[in-house]
């Protein structure tokens, strides 16, 4: 019988576990500019990566000109 995939990528299940509960707490912010302060919070206390940051950003519509 196969391993489960969480088996061999453990690390990034995890990660993607932690991104989705993240997303959710973005989500219950309700403003854009609370959304965009939450998301940039993160990046700069090291929680999320400069690209997780700027794809979040994009995702939520919160680029700036």
């Amino acid at each position: 019988m196969a391993k489960p995939i969480s088996e061999y990528f453990p690390g990034i299940l995890a990660r993607a576990e932690q991104m989705r509960r993240f997303q959710d707490l973005i989500n219950d912010c309700g403003t854009a500019e609370r959304r965009k302060d939450m998301i940039m919070t993160a990046w700069h206390g090291s929680l999320i990566s400069s690209e997780e940051c700027r794809l979040l950003i994009e995702a939520y519509g919160l680029e700036t000109a």
